[in-house]
C-alpha cells in the first residue's frame, strides 16, 4: 500500500476501504460503473482497487449471477490499514460515573472489529472543537452540547442519537442549607467554564437572581465545596451523587426548569461532511445495543472494560 498511496489507485483503494468498512458480510455492493460514478475512477481503476483489497485478504467477494456481487468476508482491520485512517480515535467526558462508564464499554463492544481508541477528557466544547478540527474523528457529548455548537456554526454533524439516558439521568441542584427551596439572593455558585452543560444550566437558574457570586471551580468537585462552606449551591449530575452514596445532601429536582431530554441524551459527533464515518458510525453503533450495555455495567452485571 505505501507504494500505491503516491498514485491515484492508492486514494481509491483507500476510499473504497472506507466504504467496504461500512458494509457487511453478505451485502450486495454497487456495480463497476455505480462505483466509478460514486468515487469518480475510471472502470479499470474500481477492478484495481477491488482486486487489491481481496489479495490483501481484507474482503472476499462472490458473484451471483444477474443479482450482482455480494461480500463473502470482511477483515475491518485490514481494510483499515488500506485506508488513509489507520485507527478510529474518539474522545468522551472522564468516566467518573457508571453511565460514562458504560458507555465507554458500550462502545469498545460495537465497534470492537475496528481499531478504535477513546481519550476521555473534560468540556465538551473542547472535544467538539477538535473534532471540528480533525484530531479527534468523533465525541460523545450531550445532545443539548451539541446542537449549540451546531448553531453556533461550528463543522460538525451528529452521526449518532443514542437516545434519553445514556448520556445521564439528570441535573439536580445542591443546596448547603437544608431549608433552601432554590438558588437566592447573595448565594455562592459553582460555576465550571469547561462544562457547558454545567454551564448553560447554572446561567439559566441564576439570571434575574441579585447578588450571586460564582465561584469558579470544576463541577466534580461541587459536593465537596458545598460541604466545607466554600459555595451555597451547585449543579450537579444526579447519578454520581447517588453511585457514590453522598448521605445527607439537601437537592433539587431541575426537571421543571431544563429540558431534560437535551442534557441526558448522548450523541456521537464527527466534523460535517465525513460520509464514510457517518455510515460507519450508523451502521454499527445501534442505540438500542449500547443502552443494553449500559444497563448492564450500571446494574453491576457487567464489569467495565474500557
Amino acid at each position: 500500500m505505501s507504494n500505491l498511496l503516491y498514485q491515484k489507485i492508492g486514494l481509491a483503494v483507500s476510499r473504497m476501504a472506507l466504504d467496504m468498512m461500512c458494509r457487511a458480510e453478505g451485502e450486495r455492493i454497487p456495480s463497476i460503473s455505480e462505483y466509478q460514478e460514486k468515487l469518480q475512477v475510471s472502470r479499470g481503476t474500481v477492478q484495481n482497487s477491488l482486486s487489491y483489497l481481496k489479495e490483501e485478504g481484507a474482503i472476499a467477494l462472490v458473484s451471483r449471477g444477474h443479482m450482482g456481487t455480494f461480500i463473502e468476508s470482511l477483515d475491518y482491520r485490514k481494510l483499515q490499514e488500506c485506508s488513509l485512517n489507520r485507527g478510529i480515535l474518539g474522545s468522551m467526558p472522564l468516566p467518573y460515573a457508571a453511565s460514562y462508564q458504560g458507555l465507554a464499554t458500550a462502545l469498545y463492544r460495537v465497534l470492537s472489529c475496528f481499531e478504535i481508541n477513546l481519550v476521555y477528557t473534560r468540556g465538551s466544547e473542547s472535544r467538539l472543537q477538535l473534532v471540528a478540527e480533525g484530531v479527534y474523528q468523533f465525541t460523545a457529548c450531550s445532545r443539548y452540547a451539541a446542537r449549540k455548537a451546531i448553531q453556533n456554526h461550528a463543522n460538525i454533524e451528529i452521526a449518532v442519537d443514542l437516545g434519553p439516558g445514556t448520556y445521564l439521568s439528570r441535573h439536580v441542584l445542591l443546596l448547603r442549607d437544608p431549608n433552601a427551596r432554590g438558588i437566592e439572593e447573595g448565594m455562592r455558585v459553582a460555576y465550571d467554564r469547561t462544562s457547558l452543560d454545567q454551564r448553560d444550566i447554572t446561567t439559566m437558574l441564576t439570571t434575574g437572581i441579585r447578588g450571586v457570586r460564582f465561584v469558579e471551580l470544576r463541577a466534580h468537585q461541587t459536593v465537596n465545596a458545598i460541604r466545607s462552606g466554600q459555595i451555597d449551591a451547585g449543579v450537579w449530575n444526579a447519578d454520581e451523587i447517588i453511585e457514590s452514596g453522598y448521605q445527607g445532601l439537601h437537592t433539587i429536582s431541575l426537571d421543571d426548569v431544563v429540558y431534560v431530554e437535551d442534557f441526558s441524551t448522548a450523541v456521537l459527533v464527527i466534523r460535517k461532511g465525513e460520509e464514510a464515518l457517518l455510515q460507519l458510525l450508523s451502521r454499527y453503533v445501534v442505540p438500542v445495543q449500547v443502552r443494553g450495555i449500559q444497563e448492564q455495567v450500571r446494574a453491576g452485571e457487567l464489569a467495565p472494560d474500557y
